[in-house]
C-alpha cells in the first residue's frame, strides 16, 4: 500500500493505491511516519480516495513503523535494539495503535497500566466499529453488483445471520480455535477480529470470499454462488472489490 497526499489544498485529500499504482497527479507520496499521522484524520470525497476508516490507517503505520525498526519476524517486535530505532513520536504511535506489545515499552511512553487498559479498551472499540462498517460496505456492494435484488438478499442473509447470534463467550471461542467454525458465525468473527484460516487458525470471511482452496468453502463460496451479475462485473471482480473493503486496502 502507498499513501499520496495533494500538493496543494488548506486540507489535503489522501489517496491510497497499490505498490504497483502509478502516482496519482498532483500528489506526492507519503515516507515520513510523523507526516501520515497528521494525515490520519483526514476524510475523502467522493473524486478523491481517503481513509475511510482507522484500520486502514494503522495498516500502513504498521508498515513504516516495522520497517523502520527492522522488523522481520515476531520477537523482533519487543527488541528492546529495534525500538530504540524509533523516535519519541513514533513509539508514541506504535504504543497507542498497539503495534508493541511488550509492556515495558508501553510504559516507557506513558508509565501508567490503567491508563493502557484504558487506550486497549478504546483501541478493542474503534477495530470493532471499524469492522462493522466495512460489512455494511460490503453489502452494498452485494446490492450494487447482484443482478436481482432477492438474491442479493438471499447472499447477505447467509453472510450475516450472526449477527442475530449472541456474542462469542470465552468457552466458544476457545472451541473456534480448535475446530472448524460454522458459517453463519462469519460476520461475528470478523467483527472480533478472526478473518481467515491461513493468519487465524479458522475458517473465517476472507476464506469464503475467496472460496479458498482447502476449506469447507473451496465449492461452497462466493465463487459457487448461483445467482448472476449485473453486466460488467463477475464473481472475481466483485470478490476483489469485497476482499479490498475487508482488508482496509481502499
Amino acid at each position: 500500500m502507498k499513501v499520496y497526499k495533494e500538493e496543494s489544498g488548506n486540507l489535503p485529500a489522501v489517496k491510497i493505491t497499490q505498490d504497483s499504482g502509478n502516482v496519482p497527479t498532483g500528489f506526492v507520496e507519503i515516507t515520513d511516519i510523523e507526516e501520515l499521522n497528521k494525515l490520519a484524520g483526514t476524510s475523502f470525497d467522493i473524486d478523491k480516495q481517503g481513509w475511510t476508516d482507522r484500520l486502514c490507517f494503522r495498516s500502513k503505520l504498521k508498515e513504516m513503523i516495522y520497517t523502520k525498526m527492522g522488523v522481520v519476524d515476531t520477537d523482533d517486535v519487543n527488541d528492546q535494539s529495534k525500538w530504540d530505532l524509533l523516535s519519541d513520536k513514533e513509539k508514541d504511535l506504535a504504543a497507542e495503535y498497539f503495534l508493541v506489545s511488550k509492556e515495558s515499552f508501553q510504559l516507557e511512553v506513558e508509565n501508567s497500566a490503567r491508563y493502557w487498559i484504558i487506550k486497549a479498551s478504546e483501541y478493542r472499540d474503534w477495530t470493532q466499529e471499524a469492522r462493522e462498517k466495512r460489512l455494511s460496505l460490503c453489502d452494498a456492494i452485494v446490492y450494487s453488483r447482484i443482478l436481482n435484488i432477492s438474491d442479493a438478499k438471499l447472499i447477505l442473509t447467509d453472510l450475516n445471520q450472526i449477527a442475530k447470534d449472541t456474542l462469542i463467550d470465552k468457552d466458544d471461542l476457545t472451541k473456534k480455535l480448535n475446530q472448524k467454525i460454522r458459517v453463519k458465525r462469519l460476520g461475528k468473527m470478523y467483527i472480533q477480529g478472526l478473518e481467515d484460516e491461513e493468519h487465524d487458525g479458522v475458517v473465517a470471511i476472507v476464506d469464503w470470499v475467496k472460496s479458498t482452496p482447502g476449506t469447507p468453502f473451496e465449492n461452497n463460496g462466493f465463487f459457487n454462488l448461483p445467482y448472476p451479475f449485473k453486466p460488467g462485473h463477475t464473481a472475481q471482480s466483485v470478490s476483489d472489490e469485497l476482499l479490498s473493503v475487508i482488508n482496509g486496502e481502499f
